[in-house]
């Protein structure tokens, strides 16, 4: 069974994420463990969305021929 989220990957949900994390860690509803794995997991959703603006620049600059080449 898969996971799907029903909100939209941004920065800007990532970041309100986080400070809702920040909120709840401070009226202890979490722990500082499930705070740690949430702001571990944002970390790896922000590079995710950091690589496809990267490739999105290429494709724009080189054309999306020489991409494939690069991932290959």
């Amino acid at each position: 069974m898969a996971l799907v989220s029903k909100t939209k990957a941004t920065s800007e949900n990532i970041f309100k994420h986080l400070c809702d994390q920040m909120d709840k860690l401070g009226v202890k509803a979490i722990t500082v463990d499930e705070a740690k794995a949430q702001a571990t997991l944002s970390k790896q959703a922000n590079n995710l969305l950091r690589y496809e603006l990267d490739r999105a620049k290429y494709i724009d600059k080189f054309g999306d021929e020489n991409l494939r080449n690069i991932e290959g």
